[in-house]
Protein backbone atom coordinates (compact mmCIF):
# COMPACT_ATOMS: atom_id res chain seq x y z
CA UNK A 1 0.00 0.00 0.00
CA UNK A 2 1.49 3.35 -0.80
CA UNK A 3 1.54 6.10 1.79
CA UNK A 4 -0.68 8.48 0.40
CA UNK A 5 -3.44 5.60 -0.06
CA UNK A 6 -3.18 4.65 3.76
CA UNK A 7 -2.77 7.85 4.72
CA UNK A 8 -6.45 8.23 3.14
CA UNK A 9 -7.39 4.77 4.94
CA UNK A 10 -6.32 5.66 8.40
CA UNK A 11 -8.15 9.02 8.48
CA UNK A 12 -11.36 7.88 7.70
CA UNK A 13 -10.85 4.76 9.52
CA UNK A 14 -10.19 6.65 12.66
CA UNK A 15 -12.99 9.43 12.19
CA UNK A 16 -15.34 6.55 12.10
CA UNK A 17 -14.48 5.25 15.80
CA UNK A 18 -16.92 5.18 17.89
CA UNK A 19 -16.23 7.58 21.18
CA UNK A 20 -16.36 4.48 23.44
CA UNK A 21 -14.00 2.61 21.05
CA UNK A 22 -11.47 5.31 20.85
CA UNK A 23 -11.34 5.41 24.86
CA UNK A 24 -10.76 1.84 25.32
CA UNK A 25 -7.95 1.82 22.47
CA UNK A 26 -6.24 4.75 24.63
CA UNK A 27 -6.41 2.91 27.61
CA UNK A 28 -5.22 -0.57 26.15
CA UNK A 29 -2.45 1.49 24.91
CA UNK A 30 -1.51 3.60 27.96
CA UNK A 31 -1.34 0.12 29.62
CA UNK A 32 1.37 -1.04 26.83
CA UNK A 33 3.24 2.41 27.29
CA UNK A 34 3.40 1.98 30.91
CA UNK A 35 4.92 -1.31 30.74
CA UNK A 36 6.95 -0.44 28.13
CA UNK A 37 8.66 2.42 30.16
CA UNK A 38 8.81 0.51 33.26
CA UNK A 39 10.98 -1.82 31.43
CA UNK A 40 13.51 0.74 29.90
CA UNK A 41 13.66 3.38 33.05
CA UNK A 42 14.26 6.11 30.52
CA UNK A 43 15.78 9.65 32.10
CA UNK A 44 13.14 11.53 29.46
CA UNK A 45 11.18 10.89 26.87
CA UNK A 46 10.25 13.12 23.73
CA UNK A 47 5.97 12.46 23.70
CA UNK A 48 3.65 14.35 20.84
CA UNK A 49 1.15 16.38 22.48
CA UNK A 50 -2.36 15.04 20.48
CA UNK A 51 -5.11 16.58 18.07
CA UNK A 52 -7.83 14.86 20.62
CA UNK A 53 -10.61 16.02 18.16
CA UNK A 54 -8.82 14.07 15.50
CA UNK A 55 -8.79 11.31 17.72
CA UNK A 56 -4.89 11.05 17.68
CA UNK A 57 -3.67 8.05 20.52
CA UNK A 58 -4.27 10.65 24.04
CA UNK A 59 -0.96 10.68 25.32
CA UNK A 60 -1.71 12.95 28.16
CA UNK A 61 -2.31 10.12 30.72
CA UNK A 62 0.86 8.69 29.60
CA UNK A 63 2.92 12.27 29.77
CA UNK A 64 1.13 12.80 33.49
CA UNK A 65 2.47 9.39 34.71
CA UNK A 66 5.55 10.20 33.21
CA UNK A 67 5.84 13.25 35.31
CA UNK A 68 4.44 11.42 38.43
CA UNK A 69 7.67 9.01 38.09
CA UNK A 70 10.32 11.89 37.78
CA UNK A 71 10.94 11.37 34.16
CA UNK A 72 11.79 14.29 32.17
CA UNK A 73 9.33 15.02 29.41
CA UNK A 74 10.56 16.64 26.24
CA UNK A 75 8.09 17.75 23.41
CA UNK A 76 7.85 19.53 19.80
CA UNK A 77 7.08 22.94 19.52
CA UNK A 78 6.83 23.27 15.55
CA UNK A 79 8.36 26.53 13.26
CA UNK A 80 5.86 26.62 10.19
CA UNK A 81 8.21 29.04 8.22
CA UNK A 82 10.44 26.20 7.93
CA UNK A 83 9.40 23.14 9.01
CA UNK A 84 11.57 22.39 11.56
CA UNK A 85 11.08 21.45 15.26
CA UNK A 86 12.12 22.37 18.78
CA UNK A 87 12.52 20.37 21.50
CA UNK A 88 11.07 21.73 25.04
CA UNK A 89 10.59 20.35 28.39
CA UNK A 90 6.97 19.95 29.47
CA UNK A 91 6.93 20.32 33.00
CA UNK A 92 3.57 20.07 34.94
CA UNK A 93 2.85 23.94 35.37
CA UNK A 94 3.62 24.76 31.41
CA UNK A 95 1.05 26.44 29.66
CA UNK A 96 0.34 24.82 25.85
CA UNK A 97 -1.74 26.68 23.25
CA UNK A 98 -3.05 25.02 19.72
CA UNK A 99 -0.85 26.30 16.70
CA UNK A 100 -2.19 26.63 13.10
CA UNK A 101 -2.56 23.22 12.82
CA UNK A 102 -4.29 22.77 16.36
CA UNK A 103 -1.19 20.87 17.96
CA UNK A 104 -1.03 21.82 21.60
CA UNK A 105 2.46 23.86 22.36
CA UNK A 106 3.88 25.17 25.04
CA UNK A 107 4.08 28.86 25.73
CA UNK A 108 6.36 31.02 27.53
CA UNK A 109 9.92 32.72 26.93
CA UNK A 110 11.41 30.14 30.05
CA UNK A 111 11.19 27.38 27.53
CA UNK A 112 14.20 24.86 28.43
CA UNK A 113 15.41 23.26 24.98
CA UNK A 114 16.86 19.77 24.63
CA UNK A 115 19.16 18.50 22.29
CA UNK A 116 17.69 15.84 19.90
CA UNK A 117 21.28 13.96 20.53
CA UNK A 118 20.05 13.85 24.56
CA UNK A 119 16.59 11.97 24.06
CA UNK A 120 16.10 8.79 25.29
CA UNK A 121 13.31 7.28 23.94
CA UNK A 122 10.77 9.52 21.62
CA UNK A 123 6.82 8.61 21.02
CA UNK A 124 6.43 8.73 17.38
CA UNK A 125 2.19 10.15 16.12
CA UNK A 126 1.34 8.03 12.89
CA UNK A 127 -0.95 7.30 11.05
CA UNK A 128 -0.48 3.70 10.23
CA UNK A 129 2.81 1.75 10.34
CA UNK A 130 3.75 -1.39 8.51
CA UNK A 131 5.34 -4.91 9.58
CA UNK A 132 8.93 -3.93 8.39
CA UNK A 133 8.89 -0.07 11.33
CA UNK A 134 7.99 1.69 8.52
CA UNK A 135 5.96 4.32 9.35
CA UNK A 136 2.64 6.81 7.79
CA UNK A 137 2.48 10.38 9.23
CA UNK A 138 0.93 13.39 7.52
CA UNK A 139 3.42 13.74 5.21
CA UNK A 140 5.10 17.30 5.49
CA UNK A 141 8.62 15.59 7.35
CA UNK A 142 8.83 16.83 10.48
CA UNK A 143 9.50 13.83 12.13
CA UNK A 144 11.41 12.44 9.38
CA UNK A 145 13.80 15.28 9.74
CA UNK A 146 13.61 15.39 13.82
CA UNK A 147 14.39 11.04 14.12
CA UNK A 148 17.65 11.38 11.82
CA UNK A 149 19.08 14.03 14.30
CA UNK A 150 18.78 11.84 17.46
CA UNK A 151 21.53 9.25 18.83
CA UNK A 152 21.50 6.09 17.57
CA UNK A 153 21.01 4.22 20.46
CA UNK A 154 17.40 6.38 21.05
CA UNK A 155 14.58 4.00 21.18
CA UNK A 156 11.76 5.08 17.99
CA UNK A 157 8.77 3.89 19.11
CA UNK A 158 5.19 4.69 16.80
CA UNK A 159 2.03 4.20 18.91
CA UNK A 160 -1.10 3.16 16.89
CA UNK A 161 -5.01 2.46 17.58
CA UNK A 162 -4.79 0.46 14.77
CA UNK A 163 -2.45 -2.95 14.12
CA UNK A 164 -0.01 -2.77 10.98
CA UNK A 165 -0.40 -3.06 6.99
CA UNK A 166 1.87 -5.48 6.06
CA UNK A 167 4.04 -3.33 4.05
CA UNK A 168 4.69 0.45 2.88
CA UNK A 169 5.71 0.47 -1.02
CA UNK A 170 7.00 3.82 -1.80
CA UNK A 171 9.73 4.21 1.20
CA UNK A 172 12.55 6.42 0.76
CA UNK A 173 16.04 6.79 2.29
CA UNK A 174 14.80 9.78 3.80
CA UNK A 175 12.04 8.23 5.98
CA UNK A 176 13.62 7.01 9.12
CA UNK A 177 11.84 3.56 10.47
CA UNK A 178 10.84 2.57 13.76
CA UNK A 179 12.94 0.21 16.41
CA UNK A 180 9.49 0.02 17.85
CA UNK A 181 5.70 0.53 17.16
CA UNK A 182 2.76 -0.04 20.38
CA UNK A 183 -0.77 -0.97 20.00
CA UNK A 184 -3.80 -1.65 22.02
CA UNK A 185 -2.91 -5.57 22.04
CA UNK A 186 0.78 -5.86 21.34
CA UNK A 187 4.61 -3.97 21.63
CA UNK A 188 6.33 -4.85 18.20
CA UNK A 189 9.94 -4.72 18.10
CA UNK A 190 11.73 -4.25 14.32
CA UNK A 191 15.48 -4.95 13.16
CA UNK A 192 17.63 -1.46 13.01
CA UNK A 193 18.92 -2.44 9.78
CA UNK A 194 15.31 -2.34 8.32
CA UNK A 195 15.73 0.00 5.04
Amino acid sequence: MTKAAAREQFLAQRKQLTEEAYQLANQQLYNQVIAFLKERQPQNVHCFLPILKNKEVNTWPVIAWMQQQGIQVIVPKSNLQDNNMQHVELGQETNCLENAWGIPEPQGDALRVVAEKDIDIILVPLLTFDKQGHRVGYGKGYYDVFLAKCHSAALKVGLSIFPPISKITDVNHFDVHLTHAITPDTVWAFNDSII
